[in-house]
């Protein structure tokens, strides 16, 4: 921006950040890039785009218009121009600096733009208050959570030439798959003209979406591109459980543009009428950028996630949990079952027991979940005599809810008003069997309290598996201007639901589940300390989802099923190498185990119990990238100063070749730290592992040790 009369700059230790304000009051986003990094200079390419404006904040205004042709993209609107720099602060907190640049228009909207640093985190939180202080009404389609509009500009290579887009693919039972992918194949690498890429007008933009209350269904709420000539990389996410929209814009300055948003009028329906006197905040929005890999910039990631989230003893200490539910009991509980492997699971060292769905109804209970009252058919002695004897061997007790529905066939929503449920045309939305309750109906953020109350009063329960097997389709249209801004309120008022949670029961523990990763987000994991990662009931294809997950969760967050259920040790292995670099949740039909199986157990427990410092204080690193389900051989570790572990996958194969290069610390030793007898032949040569495995699909873990350089 040629004409920038004013600049903004932040530096910390590893982030570098600088806005410019124009002679009319614009502000752009005008760098954001690793600390310490010289400015590379204007490539001849860009040289006629200076005076162009790329504004940090992107509106549209129903009866404005757009800044040109656009297609579908949302950096365009003529609103974001109205918006003119006031001021700016930077607040000191304790663990950082918060950024605030106020803006205002002529008609009395304002805009209170902040970002929110962490000491020594390359990663920035945003978000952006919009203000009507004028006298009329102001009706908004699109507000930005975050628009970077020079992305992989540095350098002399134009971006369409040097750029990879890692696109995170999320399925059920198929959790955190990402593809790279060039500019060119997701098309947006301009014209092509004997054979090269050359830039053009290009309106159209790569983007994904979530589409509903499933964060992740199809795609993890976040991205990764990578900038191949200047070697950084740049990683995102959106922080929000319900609908959000993250796009990739070519634009006609030359420029790649990311745009981080919540729900939006184009791909959602959301819109809202902002009167006057009132406010619009955007969900969070969270944008950093690293000199490395992709490793370096999930480590980064890492290191934001631990800084943003609630503090939690649980992140703390990594308490071990055994769940009944998978290869296990799968939602079949009875006194009698339960007390049996309440006692296999005290013996195998676990430290919370979490008695999973079906407590509270006998027979087929999926359509009938609502009111949480214990089934005396499967508890002749009462079900508090299952939790005092979790207790009285040493263990919190746990219970599964799905605390945000009522089964169709629950005599409860028999007797409530619809406007407890999430509506539309006039009917309750029915999903799987059931309704869905809306938490911005203060009756139904009560009575959910309440339940949890009782039961916490009851039972002693200590422990909460919250399950969200269904999904709000596109939201209410009670009490709202859209059904996405319904959705949006839901999900706010939950929030708030957990907050309060945790003021009254400060240690009390909470694992997120959307069957399995389907609600896997930092709106949710900002508060609960603990996901539930998939519902694969596969061990070996469970492995491709441990070996990639600490993508998407931090490692000590990520619950990751331990679940053996053949009595064969190379069997009970893999099982226990899937969780120990991350959460073992340990389950399975520990009943068929024998001794060497459950020695097995207790040995990767005890082992878990001894590292799980490093693990919540490690950054992962994955030395072959990110696997694939094509993969024969998958490899995941962790970093700390002085130690590195690495789970060894050879899901196709009996023999692993794997880089080991360290920055700053070179190789003292190596050992196979589980199982402790080894079994399997390695060599390090130059930097490189070499794995003999007994036998085809196996796995180990491995300590490094290193030294200063």
């Amino acid at each position: 921006m040629k004409n920038a009369v004013k600049t903004i700059t932040f530096q910390n230790r590893n982030l570098s950040v600088c806005f410019a304000v124009s002679s009319d009051g614009i502000v752009e986003l005008s760098r954001f890039v690793p600390a310490g990094m010289q400015k590379a200079g204007n490539r001849s390419e860009n040289a006629d785009t200076e005076n162009e404006i790329f504004p940090i904040l992107e509106v549209n205004i129903t009866g404005k218009s757009t800044r040109g042709m656009h297609g579908y993209k949302h950096n365009s609107g003529s609103a974001s121009l109205d918006f003119r720099y006031q001021s700016h602060e930077i607040l000191e907190k304790s663990d950082g600096k918060e950024l605030i640049i106020t803006l205002a228009t002529d008609y009395g909207v304002w805009a209170y733009y902040h970002m929110r640093f962490y000491d020594a985190v390359p990663v920035a939180r945003v978000r952006t208050e919009l203000v009507n202080r004028g006298a009329e009404e102001i009706p908004v389609e699109f507000v930005s959570s975050f628009i970077y509009q020079n992305v992989c500009g540095e350098g002399t290579l134009p971006y369409y030439r040097k750029t990879d887009v890692y696109i995170p693919y999320n399925s059920w039972c198929c959790e955190a798959h990402w593809d790279k992918k060039d500019l060119a194949d997701i098309n947006l690498s301009g014209m092509m003209v004997d054979g090269f890429s050359t830039p053009g007008f290009g309106n159209n933009r790569f983007a994904y979406t979530g589409h509903s209350s499933w964060s992740s269904v199809e795609y993890l709420p976040m991205g990764i591109c990578h900038d191949r000539e200047m070697n950084e990389t740049y990683i995102f996410q959106v922080e929000s459980s319900g609908q959000w929209n993250i796009e990739y814009d070519s634009e006609i300055g030359r420029r790649l543009a990311v745009c981080l948003s919540g729900p939006t009028e184009q791909e959602h329906g959301w819109w809202v009428n902002l009167k006057p006197g009132t406010a619009f905040t955007t969900v969070p929005a969270a944008f950093g950028v690293v000199k490395g890999d992709v490793s370096d910039a999930v480590g980064a990631m890492t290191l934001y996630r631990r800084a943003m989230r609630r503090p939690s003893a649980d992140d703390e200490k990594l308490n071990v949990v055994f769940n009944d539910y998978m290869n296990c009991l799968s939602g079949d509980p009875t006194e009698e079952k339960e007390k049996a492997i309440i006692d296999m699971a005290a013996d195998l060292g676990c430290e919370y027991y979490c008695m999973d769905c079906g407590w509270y109804d006998k027979g087929f209970w999926w359509d009938r979940v609502g009111e949480w009252m214990e089934s005396s058919e499967r508890f002749p002695h009462g079900m508090k005599a299952v939790c005092d004897y979790a207790k009285s061997k040493g263990m919190v007790m746990g219970l599964w809810l799905e605390i945000e529905v009522m089964g169709t066939a629950c005599r409860l929503a028999d007797k409530l008003p619809d406007d407890w449920f999430i509506c539309r045309h006039g009917h309750r939305h029915i999903d799987n069997g059931r309704y869905l309750l809306d938490f911005r109906n203060p009756e139904v953020y009560r009575y959910c309290m309440d339940v949890v109350e009782r039961l916490i009063r009851d039972y002693g329960v200590g422990y909460f598996k919250v399950d969200y097997n269904v999904t709000q389709g596109i939201g209410s249209d009670l009490h709202t201007d859209s059904c996405a801004g319904a959705m949006l309120g839901h999900y706010e008022a939950l929030y708030r639901w957990y907050e309060e949670i945790f003021r009254r029961h400060p240690d009390l523990v909470i694992e997120n589940c959307g069957s399995g990763g389907q609600r896997m987000d930092y709106g949710m994991l900002r508060l609960l300390s603990l996901q539930s990662t998939s519902d694969q009931t596969d061990y070996l294809y469970n492995s491709f989802i441990a070996a990639d997950v600490a993508s998407a969760v931090t490692p000590e967050q990520a619950g990751m099923w331990v679940y053996p259920y053949e009595d064969d040790a190379e069997h009970v292995i893999y099982n226990m190498v899937n969780g120990l670099l991350l959460r073992p949740y340990i389950s399975g039909m520990v009943w068929k185990l024998g001794e060497n199986s459950m020695r097995l157990l207790r040995e990767g427990i005890a082992l878990y119990k001894q590292i799980r410092k490093d693990v919540r204080n490690a950054v992962p690193f994955w030395p072959l990238g990110f696997g694939t389900i094509h993969d024969s051989v998958l490899a995941y570790g962790l970093k700390t100063k002085d130690t590195v572990y690495l789970s060894v996958f050879t899901p196709g194969t009996d023999t692993a070749e794997i880089p080991m290069n360290f920055d700053g610390g070179k190789i003292k030793s190596v050992e196979v730290l589980y199982p402790s007898e080894g079994n399997c032949r390695f060599s390090l040569q130059d930097g490189r592992l070499t794995v003999k495995m007994p036998q085809k699909a196996a796995a180990r873990l491995f300590r490094f040790s290193l030294r200063e350089e």
